[in-house]
């Protein structure tokens, strides 16, 4: 795909270009920028910290021909795949028919808005809804001429049968024509109906779902009878609330149905969503937020002035506090949110927020609910107006249990995932016992970002070179041989820690891993991104990876964090018993005799146990959670 830049080639444009512009032109960061003029992928600057208009012009060409760095993993948004995406229609005939109409539209040359709205004409006409002087046919009529087309625009689709059968056939189409890019830049992936069934709506009750895509969520959590005058819906995407309104005179099947529906784009632009206190009271607010979508350095500043109290720009967070002032006064709010809303710091200002409102709170953990996000979901309930000690967590197979408020903690107010009451008394007891942390008083460092492995790393050693250590290269207590090596020279690389932390003896471990492993590293080597490592002060190194490798702290990480790379705020957050000398010298025993494989990390475990105070069922719970019946 090309990367669609506004420069301006002819002799009247500006003669000179900042790296800013160059990183606003290519839709990437500065720091990315300055990467890769370090490691040599954009060239230096000829005009101070600036390039002339021919310099930067021909490099960003270089860069749109290559394409390999705006298309790598770290720059996921520009990607151009598509993928056909059902939102919940079933059916083989269905899909078949989707799979068609998707074909033909590929073989046409309409744009993606004149699609829709062809389809939108098709379905309405083949339902019978299509009805002149009616409000939907207004609407149309209105978004005809903005495309400058007629209505003859609805006749690409009428060779095919069309039922209504209330599945958001329109929404599954536009969503399945865009490209990955489209979507995730502005946070959108739409929401499987299944992750609904939790809602149940009065038919009197007032809803709004305010960022409400295509109306997915409305077709699942209203019936026929419900008043249209009583819904809300707004978006940014002016395209999906096309397909809303008509999504919903079809579930209505009443072409004067008139809902009420509005773009609002509040959060990019106008910040409206995020800076007044609504007048308007809704008995229910059910949405789908984005997602980590993309927003411009103005409008993070912005939202940081408005939301000094949040301290964050993830548009959730705020879409979060600013639709919970939208509720009556017994309202219920329903938001799917990716897992990270319960254990990452970056959103303990939002949890605190709501630990602190007269409200209950509950959550449905999801598991990976959206095609082409990696992220776990869960389905957060609010309720206003009452207010309950604990919070009611329910897993997929719907067993509850219940977490005491008072046990989630400043500064993080961290919410653990945790399957039953079982497991929570085990984490409960742990905490209870081991009462210390690092956090204050252990110094980290980050693996090297070479910026370009296959350039800078060696499968063979060299006389100047030495191993670098990769995170899969770490095991329990040890390094593996090591199969990479480097000739060091930090001057050329992306991203380095201050150098006397790799030469120091300190701790590394993997960063992308789902439980901490670890060892101690006594000879002073350098790792690569995919290790980091820390030195504690003053607690004893052979004690953490005793504590750290065990499978009772693998369970820790998991129901605690429950995350796939092992973060600094994760090794600070994690409970250390309080020790006596004595018992540290044993530890120390410990680490010697299992680095000479004398005896087994079970033997480590008891003693852990007994500090921790965890019975023989406690322990082997553990252990089959973390490697499985068959271990």
């Amino acid at each position: 795909m090309d990367v669609q830049i506004g420069i301006d080639k002819s002799e009247g444009s500006d003669s000179i270009m900042s790296k800013k512009d160059i990183s606003e032109l290519l839709g990437i960061s500065l720091a990315t920028i300055n990467n890769w003029i370090k490691v040599g992928i954009f060239p230096m600057p000829n005009l101070y910290d600036s390039y002339s208009r021919e310099v930067a012009i021909k490099a960003i060409d270089s860069i749109k021909k290559s394409q390999s760095k705006l298309n790598s993993r770290a720059n996921r948004s520009q990607a151009n795949k598509k993928f056909i995406t059902y939102l919940g229609i079933t059916g083989r005939e269905r899909k078949e028919l989707l799979s068609s109409i998707i074909l033909k539209y590929e073989k046409s040359s309409f744009s993606i808005d004149e699609a829709v709205l062809a389809l939108i004409i098709a379905m309405l006409k083949y339902n019978g809804l299509y009805i002149e002087n009616s409000s939907i046919y207004k609407k149309i009529q209105t978004w005809l001429v903005e495309l400058c087309r007629d209505e003859n625009i609805g006749n690409l689709f009428l060779e095919y049968s069309l039922p209504n059968k209330d599945d958001d056939f329109i929404g599954a189409f536009y969503q399945s024509i865009r490209s990955i890019s489209e979507k995730s830049q502005i946070g959108s992936y739409y929401t499987p109906s299944d992750l609904l069934s939790e809602i149940h709506i009065s038919n009197e009750k007032t809803i709004i779902d305010p960022f409400c895509g295509s109306g997915g969520i409305l077709l699942r959590i209203i019936d026929k009878n419900h008043d249209p005058h009583k819904i809300w819906a707004f978006d940014i995407d002016k395209t999906a609330l096309m397909i809303c309104e008509a999504n919903l005179v079809l579930f209505f099947n009443n072409p004067y149905a008139e809902p009420n529906i509005q773009i609002k784009d509040s959060i990019f632009d106008e910040f409206e969503l995020f800076s007044c206190d609504y007048k308007n009271k809704y008995d229910y607010v059910v949405s789908n937020p984005p997602w980590g979508s993309k927003i411009s350095k103005k409008q993070k500043d912005k939202l940081l002035s408005l939301h000094p109290d949040l301290n964050t720009t993830e548009v959730f967070s705020i879409a979060l506090k600013n639709c919970y002032k939208m509720l009556s006064n017994s309202g219920d709010l329903y938001f799917l949110l990716p897992n990270s809303f319960l254990n990452v710091s970056a959103h303990r200002n939002i949890r605190r927020y709501l630990i602190n409102k007269y409200c209950e709170i509950s959550i449905y953990l999801l598991g990976n609910a959206f095609k082409g996000v990696l992220s776990e979901s869960i389905l957060l309930h609010i309720k206003k107006g009452s207010s309950r000690d604990t919070i009611l967590i329910q897993n997929r197979n719907n067993e509850h249990y219940e977490i005491d408020k008072k046990n989630l903690s400043p500064p993080d107010y961290l919410i653990p995932i945790i399957s039953n009451n079982y497991e929570n008394n085990i984490i409960d007891l742990i905490f209870s016992n081991f009462t210390g942390k690092l956090e204050n008083c252990t110094d980290f460092g980050l693996g090297i970002v070479t910026g370009n492995n296959a350039k800078h790393l060696l499968r063979k050693p060299l006389a100047d070179s030495e191993p670098i250590y990769r995170g899969k290269d770490i095991i329990p207590y040890f390094y593996k041989n090591p199969e990479c090596f480097i000739s060091f020279n930090p001057n050329i690389y992306q991203q380095v820690a201050p150098i006397r932390l790799y030469r120091s003896r300190k701790i590394v471990y993997r960063f992308i891993s789902d439980k901490i492993v670890c060892a101690i590293d006594e000879e002073g080597h350098l790792i690569l991104n995919s290790a980091n490592l820390f030195i504690p002060k003053n607690y004893q190194f052979e004690t953490i990876v005793c504590l750290f490798n065990s499978p009772i702290y693998a369970f820790i990480f998991k129901k605690k964090f429950h995350s796939r790379k092992v973060l600094r705020s994760h090794i600070e957050e994690l409970p250390l018993p309080i020790l006596a000398e004595e018992q540290h010298k044993d530890f120390l025993a410990f680490y010697l005799e299992i680095k000479k494989d004398l005896i087994t990390q079970d033997e480590i475990d008891n003693y852990i146990c007994n500090l921790a105070k965890l019975n023989n069922s406690q322990y082997a719970y553990i252990k089959e959670n973390v490697y499985g019946k068959a271990h």
